[in-house]
């Protein structure tokens, strides 16, 4: 049983509007406290300028996260608004409530209805909204794994499962064409896929290409673009440490250093450097299946934050491993196949593997679950989803069933998931 943990306080009166101030600045400008026309008071901030471009109309942006000085609480009656009580005022700060997705991804609206700000709530309390899954037009050859490419905005696939002939990997064109991505070919089994996007605080290679080969305890690397491929890249020290088949993950949180995350079908956790030097972290003896990092954000994601989470889909389990190699199962009532941080302004494409087919959904379908964790179970009951958003209320971890919209395709069998701004065919790529 956790111990609550108990939600942050937040402020949740009414407060007055950047419009409101701006009327009202004629006259707080003639009274000011030093009548300097700095309505701080004089401090010596320099921000006196600031302050007169709300007379004129124009909102000061001091920390540049698309959301006015006025509206993020500068000019309180009670002093500058901290909502997270971090000493860094919400006007001067990229991440107000401190839940791990910056307040310019946020915004201002208020997802769940609860009257406080996205940028201000760590929670999404409201319920998961119904995401309309299409079909799309393109066919593939018994897919299995996906993830994003960002050097060409597109995704690639695992595919021609399982003997991996003609070849293993396609990547996917927004006009829904079909590209070899390396002549890799003859990978068996379930194929699954990790990708390093820009800004990875590990240093790999944007767009380099992580996979296990069929062989135990060992990875390969897909480089240059598909044109080389460094097989093995790691073989992991020791016996039995089973296949790559669970899942793998680049960190980019910066809690593993940046590191590729991988959990075997033995259920073996392994940190391994840019510079291809593993290290093991836990095991825990069974197979493991989908992996992630999630952002060190306890307000957000409560016990698990900062940890690695990966399904134990045979028990029914979620695993969360802390960097000293401990772990915490929680029993959420879904046997887990892949999980997704939900980022911003990003689609979803998920293999529907009894159809060979890939359903996708638009990035403004999942806005109101943005910065939150998505689980995959792979059996499917029709008209589920098959997807579950993963919450903390400040008291329990909890999964929740994502409904689907009226018209939705049908889900049958899930396998790899992901988010990414490329487009296919019915889902247009992000502007």
């Amino acid at each position: 049983m956790l111990a609550p943990m108990p939600k942050p306080p937040f402020r949740r009166v009414p407060r007055p509007s950047f419009n409101a101030l701006a009327a009202l600045a004629p006259w707080i400008w003639a009274c000011g406290s030093n009548g300097s026309g700095d309505l701080d008071g004089g401090s010596g901030d320099g921000f006196g300028s600031v302050d007169a471009s709300l007379v004129d109309g124009a909102p000061a942006d001091t920390d540049g996260d698309g959301i006015s000085d006025a509206d993020e609480g500068r000019f309180d009656p009670a002093g500058p608004r901290d909502t997270d009580d971090d000493g860094t005022p919400d006007y001067q700060d990229p991440d107000s409530d401190n839940d791990g997705m910056p307040d310019a991804d946020e915004g201002h609206g208020d997802f769940d209805g609860d009257g406080v700000p996205n940028s201000e709530d760590p929670l999404n309390d409201g319920p998961a909204p119904a995401i309309l899954l299409t079909a799309i037009s393109t066919t593939f050859n018994s897919p299995i794994g996906i993830d994003y490419h960002e050097p060409t905005n597109s995704v690639v696939m695992s595919v021609n499962y399982s003997a991996g002939t003609p070849l293993n990997f396609e990547r996917i064109e927004a006009d829904g064409s079909h590209e070899p991505f390396s002549t890799f070919s003859g990978l068996t089994d379930e194929v699954k896929i990790a990708t390093a996007r820009s800004g990875n605080p590990g240093g790999f290679a944007v767009g380099d290409l992580f996979v296990g080969n069929g062989v135990d305890g060992q990875i390969a690397r897909i480089t240059d673009g598909g044109a080389t491929i460094v097989n093995p890249w790691v073989d992991l020290p020791g016996e039995s440490n089973g296949l790559m088949r669970g899942g793998l993950y680049i960190d980019r949180t910066g809690v593993f250093a940046g590191d590729l995350i991988a959990v075997t079908t033995l259920g073996q956790v392994w940190r391994i450097t840019a510079a291809a030097q593993p290290t093991l972290l836990a095991a825990v003896g069974v197979h493991l299946e989908g992996v992630i990092v999630v952002p060190d954000a306890p307000a957000r994601f409560g016990p698990i934050a900062g940890k690695i989470i990966a399904g134990a889909e045979a028990q029914g389990l979620l695993h969360a491993f802390a960097a000293n190699g401990s772990d915490v199962t929680y029993s959420l009532g879904v046997n887990v196949e892949d999980i997704d941080y939900i980022s911003p302004k990003e689609n979803f494409f998920g293999v529907n593997y009894g159809t060979s087919r890939l359903l996708g959904a638009a990035a403004s379908d999942f806005e109101p679950m943005i910065g939150d964790v998505m689980l995959t179970q792979e059996g499917v009951t029709a008209p589920t989803s098959g997807l579950f958003r993963l919450r903390w209320d400040g008291v329990a971890l909890s999964a929740e069933p994502i409904p689907l919209a009226a018209g939705s395709a049908t889900v049958g069998q899930w396998e790899h998931t992901t988010m990414a701004p490329a487009g296919i065919v019915e889902i247009p790529p992000i502007p």
